[in-house]
């Protein structure tokens, strides 16, 4: 048995010596514009209903800092949080990160997905937490070292509402 936990551990730190030299951290600040886009289903309001989480057709913006790890210079895999205003509503986001580079050269497409939480202060007790997912398409470009500029367009869907985004970045 004992031979079983030092094989194990073996091919543990092997793929993690490995991965080391295939792998580099990264970190990413973007700033999102969002645009109303479609609400969400409507159902029979119960008598506690104090109106729509977020205003209805409210446009807002979204400051968002990711920090994560690069695979081959094509898979991004991090965490990442935000803070989001609508309609002078406060909120917070927080979310994988996943993206796909389709590319190492010096300007690449990519396609991302994130996955996550958001929770908003708005006229209910305690505020409203609900599932988000965003996904987008979007382009980078390489400056020097690892460092890129990235821009992208996506949907948004939280709060029972969703939203078209435009977001800039850079990673570094």
């Amino acid at each position: 048995m004992k031979w079983l936990y030092t094989s194990i551990v073996m091919v543990l730190f092997s793929s993690l010596s490995y991965a080391q030299r295939t792998s580099r951290f990264e970190s990413s600040l973007f700033v999102e514009k969002f645009n109303y886009f479609i609400r969400g289903r409507t159902v029979d309001p119960s008598p506690d209903w104090k109106g729509d989480y977020l205003p209805p057709q409210a446009n807002g913006f979204r400051l968002t800092s990711v920090n994560g790890w690069v695979f081959k210079e094509m898979i991004h895999a991090g965490l990442g949080l935000s803070y989001a205003r609508i309609a002078g509503i406060n909120g917070m986001m927080a979310f994988a990160d996943l993206r796909a580079d389709f590319s190492t050269q010096r300007f690449t497409p990519y396609f991302y997905l994130n996955p996550g939480y958001s929770h908003f202060w708005n006229q209910y007790e305690g505020g409203t937490a609900t599932f988000l997912l965003e996904t987008g398409l979007g382009a980078g470009y390489r400056l020097k070292g690892k460092s890129r500029i990235l821009a992208s367009v996506g949907l948004l869907g939280m709060q029972q509402k969703g939203y078209l985004t435009g977001k800039i970045g850079c990673t570094f």
